[in-house]
């Protein structure tokens, strides 16, 4: 008897252990229907209309260069994100961007007069890209009065007024997407100073302070910029949009001076920065969930090929790509 009932007990653990495994697959093969609801207000088909990039030095594409032979047109181009993502584009739509390698110099001004520019975009911005915005709004040896750093405190103030100035976005009711703050200690004695190096408790300040300021914003998505720098420095395979990422596949995913992506690193990051965005303004989890939409083209290599086909033509890779994205 106790024989029967044990073996009725494995039988009815096996049917629940399959009924989970089911569960557990649904997700990845869930309609897009049956994700969360869209953020109210956000249209799905023109949320990716018009992408407007701004920020600093990773965003304005320093060290990136297309990956295209010795001697053609264009190698030596910079690729700013804005450029990269044009490139990736799948469907028609428009991608402008404004961002300096001077960030640093002073983020305020700076920064205000992007937001400016973001803001004066006609047509009108249908999604801001922020994913390094904020990073000299805490790093950086001088605070908000432009006085040096000697109080940790003077960090998280200027990291205000770099929310302030993102305030404007979110007033002007045009979703954003903001990364938060990477830790960069290795490219400390690089392109960084000791000096402009906040401290580890200090980041993850910053960091809660950014996710408390968006937790309340349903057209504010944080993307995980921390995650993914640890991600791109690791030379470990991680998944970011619809595919899997690895040194092996993609190359260096990080500059030498373990601050700046490289060219398939960039494609990454715009990768993770549509995955933000879908999952908060779109309510889809899954990025290869049947129907999800698809902004950007996620693989490097067929970035590349698109670029050698833009050049194919004699055209410069982002005059071309440009003009058949709005065509």
């Amino acid at each position: 008897m106790n024989s029967r009932i044990g073996v009725r007990g494995l039988s009815a653990m096996a049917l629940v252990l399959a009924f989970v495994t089911v569960l557990l697959a649904v997700p990845a093969t869930m309609p897009v229907s049956l994700a969360r609801d869209a953020t109210p207000g956000i249209d799905p088909s023109t949320l990716y209309s018009h992408v407007h990039f701004i920020g600093a030095s990773a965003t304005a594409g320093f060290g990136v260069r297309a990956p295209l032979a010795r001697g053609r047109q264009g190698r030596l181009e910079q690729m700013t994100l804005a450029n990269v993502a044009l490139s990736a584009r799948v469907a028609a739509g428009a991608v402008t961007g404004d961002a300096t390698g001077l960030f640093f110099a002073n983020p305020i001004p700076v920064g205000t007069a992007q937001v400016d520019g973001a803001l004066a975009e006609n047509p009108k911005a249908t999604l801001v890209v922020a994913d390094d915005f904020l990073f000299w709004f805490c790093y950086g040896a001088l605070g908000a009065d432009r006085t040096p750093i000697k109080d940790e405190a003077q960090r998280l103030a200027l990291l205000n007024k770099g929310l302030e100035q993102l305030d404007r976005v979110v007033a002007a009711g045009i979703p954003l997407v903001v990364g938060d703050l990477p830790d960069m200690q290795a490219a400390v004695g690089k392109m960084l100073t000791p000096k402009q190096m906040p401290r580890k408790e200090t980041l993850a300040k910053a960091n809660e302070r950014i996710r408390t300021w968006a937790q309340d914003k349903p057209r504010v998505a944080v993307m995980p910029l921390s995650k993914l720098l640890v991600e791109l420095r690791s030379g470990k395979p991680f998944e970011a949009g619809r595919r899997s990422w690895s040194v092996e596949t993609d190359g260096d995913l990080l500059q030498r001076d373990e601050l700046h992506p490289t060219f398939a690193g960039s494609v990454a990051l715009v990768a993770r920065t549509e995955q933000a965005a879908n999952e908060r303004f779109l309510g889809v989890r899954q990025p290869n969930a049947p129907g999800a939409p698809t902004a950007f083209e996620h693989d490097p290599a067929k970035v590349v090929a698109r670029l050698r086909e833009a050049m194919g033509g004699g055209e410069r890779a982002g005059e071309k790509a440009a003009r058949n994205a709005t065509e």
